[in-house]
Parts: structure tokens; sequence; C-alpha cells
């Protein structure tokens, strides 16, 4: 259960923090040897959930207005709508594609710690070069950056190649204000973990469920991803906001080079 837990606010922590959740988890993994892949992957379900009930509940403002009709009557309103959408579809369509392929990383542990290496070079680039970019309004990006960005989400799917820190350096880098950027890339997420996590139910269910399965422990384990979830959105809004990117990418070459010591001559 304790297990659970821990997996829960590292999930939330990472997920929305620009550090690769999926990266950290399969590390966590793999060092603490639970190498379940059904349990894994009921887990990974579980967690996901728990933060996308966090983005929900934080961009609410942003999403209630479209289960009313008033609602679509705001141009910028709509305007949001259509840039979600074709941020998505180039997300979809890597996800469905070459899932596979990407998920065989997962038992690539050196593989994910080079990856969050890439995902620190790309925070630090995005922090440096997007001082020399005239910036723009969310309202004011065009449909093909919003592409852009969901081409970077659907490459995000390779562990250790952070989610949000790929679809937010994108978008500063592509002229997108820093709250803006944030703003567009947590939109971008619901429906891009909401349709993996049905995916993973999916091949979840068509395996069978694993023989024991700690329903308390799953609860907790989302709970706690809801809450450090919904902490770390707010903190990822300030730390954007003060323009510290960098400390993140600082962080991830640490664990990546930490991690590929350990795995090297540890004999993990």
């Amino acid at each position: 259960m304790f297990s659970y837990i821990i997996q829960g606010i590292l999930q939330g922590l990472t997920e929305f923090l620009p550090v690769s959740s999926s990266g950290h988890l399969t590390l966590f993994q793999y060092f603490t040897g639970s190498h379940n892949h059904d349990a894994n992957m009921l887990t990974d379900i579980a967690l996901h959930f728990g933060t996308l009930l966090a983005v929900i509940f934080f961009f609410r403002a942003d999403l209630m207005p479209y289960f009313t009709s008033s609602g679509w009557k705001d141009a910028g309103r709509r305007r949001l709508a259509l840039l979600i959408v074709l941020g998505s579809i180039p997300t979809a369509i890597i996800g469905l594609v070459f899932k596979d392929h990407f998920e065989a990383l997962f038992s690539m542990p050196m593989a994910v710690s080079a990856a969050l290496f890439v995902t620190g070079m790309l925070l630090l680039a995005s922090e440096k070069l997007k001082k020399s970019t005239r910036q723009s309004e969310l309202y004011d990006f065009s449909g093909y950056r919003a592409a852009i960005v969901g081409l970077a989400q659907g490459l995000a799917i390779t562990p250790g190649i952070s989610r949000s820190g790929s679809t937010i350096a994108t978008s500063l880098l592509l002229g997108l204000k820093g709250e803006d950027a944030a703003r567009l890339s947590f939109l971008l997420m619901i429906p891009a973990v909401g349709g993996a996590t049905l995916l993973e139910a999916k091949d979840l269910f068509e395996v069978g469920l694993p023989a024991t399965v700690d329903a308390v422990g799953l609860a907790l384990g989302a709970i706690a991803a809801t809450v450090t979830g919904f902490l770390s959105l707010k903190f990822l809004v300030y730390i954007i906001r003060e323009q510290k990117l960098s400390y993140f990418a600082y962080y991830l070459f640490l664990i990546s080079v930490t991690s590929m010591i350990l795995i090297q001559f540890a004999g993990k």
C-alpha cells in the first residue's frame, strides 16, 4: 500500500512538472524490482486517472463553458477548441501507430535515462532561445503551430521525454507566452492522457486483471496523484512565470547521469 502512495506522489509531481512521469516511474519500478507488467499497467491506469482529475479541476474555468450553449458562442473559446483539436491529431496518430515501438523502451532503463537528459536539453534550449522569439497570446497562436506542439506531445510517448516539458518548450520556442504555453500544454493533455488511459484499460481487460489487486492501495495512489498533481500545476505555472525552467533541466541531468551510473556499475 505504501508503494502505491509513493508512486501516486511521484506521478502527481512528475506528470505536470517537466521531468517525465513515465521516465521516473520506469526507473522507480526498475530499481525496486517491481516488474509485473499487468500489475504495473493497472497502477498506471489508476495514477493517470488521478492526474487527469487534477488537470480537469485546475482548468475547470476553461472547460465548464463548453458544457453550455452560451460557451460556444464565444469566438475565443471556439478558437481555443480548434487549437486543441489540431494539436491532438498528430498526438493521436503517433500514439496509435507507434505505441508498441515506444512501449518497448520501458524495458530499457538506460534508454530512459538518456531520454531524461534529452528532456533537460530541450528545457534549457527553450529558456535560452525564447528570449529572441516574438511572444504571442494563445488566441493568436496559429493552427499549424498548435499541430507542431501536438507532434511534440506525440513524441513524448517515449519514456523519459517529458510530455509537459516537450509541449511547453515547443510552445515557448514557437513564440507563445509562458503561462499560455502551460495552459495549452495541459489542455492538450486531457484528450491525450484520457485516450491513452482508455487504450491501456482496453488492453488490460483483454489480457485479464492481475490475480491479486490491492484496491485500497490503488485508490490511495490515485488520490495521492490527484492532490500532488494539483499542487504541481500551481507550482509549475509560477516557475514558468518566473522563467526558471532551467532548474528542472539541471535536475534531469543529475537524475539521468546518476541512473546511468547505477545501472552500469551497481549490477542493476
